[in-house]
């Protein structure tokens, strides 16, 4: 509960002079319940972040233990920080709340409980005992609730349909049919075991994800956000445009560390979108700035989005091999974003930031000891550690290098503080993983990505870029409405078979359907980035999920590019990696010239579409394309500068 709606009751309550006795009584009491109930809050939030801190640092348990203590973390907490009602504060609220956390404790409970039995069970075969069905049942409607009150009813929708599916799937048409399942053998199928409810999502969420949001939490609280936005201002604010580059710059480093999108573009729009506002960008374009820069940051190595370290479990690599992969793609998005604000800075005129509003030397200087947590962790990485190892490392190193500003020393009261934080943010990840481990249980169990490669080869003739365009479509409407890891997850346990049964290598596959899953927080009608943009910059939203979409356009090519040839992706002997790198930062620039429709002053549609054409074709790798696409980017080049050709 928050402390604003605390502020909200209490207000309220000052000013009702009227009322009997026991009313004021009753008021008393309440206020008393809220402030009880939001330290119950944040005491369940360390002990939650704690509890994983500690097997970060001396080791998981085992798999069934870690996962069911996670969840039932998670869902417990949830109940009391997502009310049930608008008036988190009412005598109802807090019944129905302080209830549903008591009846998940004992829900959950049991599966912490019976853990060792869980992880001995055998589908069908080990007795499936009546109090274990109700046990089950109750819990995915407390999970189903819990998830609709921490994310939304999208999410709801998709783990409903996919039980839905389960059952009715006998009465389906087509390659769709299956041969169907009770209801008791589902909810069997989903809780006991580690394909379900419990399986890889929530197990990565249980430790590499929340360990680096607790890494986050800490970096934040030693004064690295402050950190992030003052070096973020001095590299790219004194040039033209500097705002935006700024926003650029410091949400890209944001998103790799928050790993959500929209927590991205809060966490930075605050100051970047007034920031571009002020100097002259329109609202819509500003919002649409910080939302393809945050949700970019998803993709950027070194730590990317959680769904990263999902697709290394899936592919069974480590995730160094992930994050190296990303490098270019990202480094093309980023580009791509950095030459749009700069044409449009151009364009209508816009400088950068007045000197004397740049940060000074040695205030840089009294905050570099802050990248050495970063530093430590990339290290950690390249050098082989478990991502887990990895931000255990991080933390620590933050909490070192806290101490050489005395402002930002993590004390312990921070330390509380960042542990409480933490644990809120898990809630999400945690309860998201969870129904999507729901999804991934009733695939496996009917079969359905396998007949969805059916249903692609049909739908595409058999031609693969037809085929991956329908997979483009399907992943950027299950990314619409739920989480990036989540959309993830769903697209690859469906769409992976249908882009393996085409031939391509297992990370491009993977690959593709990430970047496309990233996407669809910029992409009408949902976006959800670009709606909480739309929000901060006091503007349109569709207007700003469109600019969003035009500046993160090479994210909707490169995919298409790096899984025919995934030089892109490090993958090919090094010279050939080294020119399709340079070619395609080429083809970025042609690319965003032609969209954009500027090149030292407004060009032609006839001389966009060259450049477009030029920057398309520069980015595939290849010799042929290459080359044709340099003669386009040239040609494009002379239409600009002959004036009989001008607007």
């Amino acid at each position: 509960m928050s402390i604003k709606n605390e502020g909200d009751f209490e207000s309220k309550k000052n000013h009702t002079k009227s009322g009997s006795r026991e009313n004021n009584v009753l008021d008393t009491e309440l206020s008393q319940w809220v402030q009880r109930d939001n330290i119950v809050i944040t005491i369940l939030a360390i002990a939650f972040a704690g509890f994983h801190l500690y097997t970060g640092i001396f080791g998981v348990f085992v798999p069934t233990l870690q996962r069911t203590i996670h969840l039932l973390f998670a869902i417990v907490i949830g109940f009391l920080m997502y009310p049930s009602t608008r008036r988190p504060g009412s005598f109802i609220s807090l019944v129905i709340d302080g209830s549903l956390s008591l009846i998940a404790l004992v829900s959950f409970g049991y599966f912490v409980w019976e853990h060792q039995q869980l992880s001995e069970w055998v589908t069908f075969i080990t007795p499936f005992k009546r109090e274990d069905y109700i046990i089950t049942v109750l819990a995915t409607l407390l999970l189903l609730e819990v998830t609709r009150r921490a994310t939304g009813l999208p999410l709801v929708f998709v783990g409903i349909c996919f039980i839905l599916y389960g059952i009715f799937g006998p009465y389906m048409p087509g390659v769709l049919k299956h041969n169907g399942f009770k209801f008791q053998e589902i909810m069997e199928s989903l809780y006991c075991g580690l394909n379900g409810v419990f399986g890889i999502p929530i197990g990565v969420s249980a430790t590499y994800i929340v360990v680096f949001i607790i890494f986050g939490a800490f970096f934040e609280k030693a004064g690295g956000g402050r950190a992030i936005m003052d070096f973020g201002i001095y590299l790219a604010g004194r040039f033209r445009g500097g705002p935006a580059k700024v926003a650029v710059v410091t949400s890209s480093l944001f998103g790799t560390l928050s790993g959500s999108a929209v927590a991205n573009v809060y966490g930075t729009g605050i100051f970047t979108i007034p920031m571009m506002k002020r100097l002259g960008y329109a609202p819509a374009f500003a919002g649409a700035v910080e939302a393809a820069a945050s949700t970019g940051g998803q993709i950027m190595p070194p730590i990317m989005g959680a769904a990263a370290f999902v697709m290394a479990e899936f592919i069974g690599v480590p995730y160094v091999r992930v994050a190296a992969a990303a490098i270019i793609p990202a480094i093309l998005y980023y580009i791509a974003i950095f030459m749009a604000v700069d044409l449009e800075a151009a364009r209508i005129g816009l400088k950068g930031f007045p000197k004397e509003e740049l940060p000074k030397i040695k205030d840089l200087i009294s905050q570099i000891n802050l990248l050495i947590p970063i530093i430590v962790l990339i290290w950690a990485l390249i050098a082989g550690y478990s991502p887990m190892r990895a931000g255990v490392y991080a933390i620590f190193a933050t909490i070192i290098v806290s101490f050489f500003n005395k402002q930002d020393q993590l004390t312990p009261n921070k330390i509380f503080e960042a542990l409480a934080i933490a644990g809120k943010r898990t809630i999400m990840m945690a309860v998201a993983t969870a129904v999507s481990g729901i999804v991934i249980g009733i695939v496996t169990l009917t079969g359905i990505g396998l007949n969805f490669v059916g249903v692609v080869t049909s739908l595409s003739a058999g031609i693969p870029l037809i085929s991956l365009f329908f997979i483009m479509v399907a992943t950027l409407i299950l990314g619409m409405g739920v989480p990036t890891t989540v959309a993830y997850i769903i697209v690859a346990a469906i769409v992976i078979p249908a882009l393996k049964s085409l031939g391509f290598l297992t990370l491009p596959a993977h690959m593709f359907a990430f970047y496309f899953a990233v996407i669809a927080m910029i992409t009408p009608p949902v976006a959800a980035a670009a709606l909480a943009a739309a929000q901060l910059a006091n503007t349109g939203f569709f207007r700003t999920g469109f600019l969003a979409c035009r500046l993160g356009i090479v994210a909707f090519i490169v995919p298409f590019i790096f899984i025919y040839s995934p030089e892109l992706l490090l993958v090919g002997n090094p010279l050939a990696i080294i020119i399709a790198t340079i070619s395609a930062i080429v083809g970025v620039i042609g690319l965003s010239i032609g969209i954009f429709g500027w090149f030292k002053e407004k060009l032609t549609l006839l001389t966009r579409f060259v450049f477009v054409i030029g920057g398309i074709l520069l980015m595939k790798p290849g010799w042929v394309t290459d080359i044709t696409g340099i003669g386009f980017i040239g040609l494009g080049i002379l239409l600009a500068r002959r004036s009989i050709f001008k607007t």
